[in-house]
């Protein structure tokens, strides 16, 4: 969750738009509020992101991943 949130502000700081049902700034949100407090998470609320919101998120960010990935290798070609 902590590497999800720093891509989603790479992203957004690049101008990609978040696809339907991805929120850049909820991701972020929860990066800044996971790392200082990371001994004092929710760990069952933590699994429920994981295991339920997270892999929708993975297929709405497939082609934006895709997107991202050939923007990044053409920049460094």
């Amino acid at each position: 969750m902590m590497k999800l949130g720093e891509a989603a502000n790479r992203m957004s700081r690049l101008g990609v738009l978040a696809p339907d049902g991805v929120d850049w700034a909820l991701a972020v949100a929860n990066r800044n509020f996971i790392i200082p407090q990371y001994d004092q998470i929710n760990r069952d609320l933590t699994w429920v992101t994981l295991s339920v919101d997270l892999p929708a998120w993975r297929e709405s960010l497939a082609p934006t991943s895709e997107r991202a990935r050939a923007l990044f290798d053409a920049d460094n070609e």
